[in-house]
């Protein structure tokens, strides 16, 4: 999936959350980014990285070409997450399109910056709520 075809919508998702349009930064390979920064990285798949800037924000780094593998796997750890807390519902089948999944990686990322929110089933939890809010699970 071409990260860079989906622009406005990072756009808008960091414009939401505070952050500078600039600081929307597309590489080509997040791992090789922070490496050359002196920045440690192990995952080469990683699709997205929120790297702070100290006092002056935060960074959000997209990997240009994210690998469907690299997506169904972050997806997939939500689902086994979300069935600890309601295994009648499936709450990651609303993320039935490309742009519903780049938003939770987005919002997945950015929900590292919240010290309370270090449980990623916390994480998850609010990813979902954020989405709903925005508008992304209206019929």
């Amino acid at each position: 999936m071409n990260a860079r075809e989906n622009y406005e919508l990072f756009r808008y998702l960091m414009q939401k959350y505070c952050l500078f349009p600039e600081d929307l930064v597309f590489v080509e390979n997040i791992a090789d980014w922070c490496k050359e920064r002196g920045m440690a990285e192990p995952d080469r798949e990683r699709p997205l990285r929120l790297i702070s800037k100290g006092e002056s924000g935060c960074k959000m780094l997209i990997k240009e070409d994210i690998s469907a593998g690299a997506v169904w796997a972050r997806i997939n750890a939500s689902r086994m997450r979300g069935q600890l807390q309601n295994a009648a519902f499936d709450r990651v089948d609303l993320l039935d399109t490309d742009k519903k999944k780049l938003a939770y990686l987005f919002l997945s990322e950015y929900a590292t910056s919240f010290p309370d929110l270090q449980d990623e089933l916390l994480a998850d939890n609010w990813v979902f709520e954020e989405m709903e809010r925005l508008g992304y699970f209206k019929k």
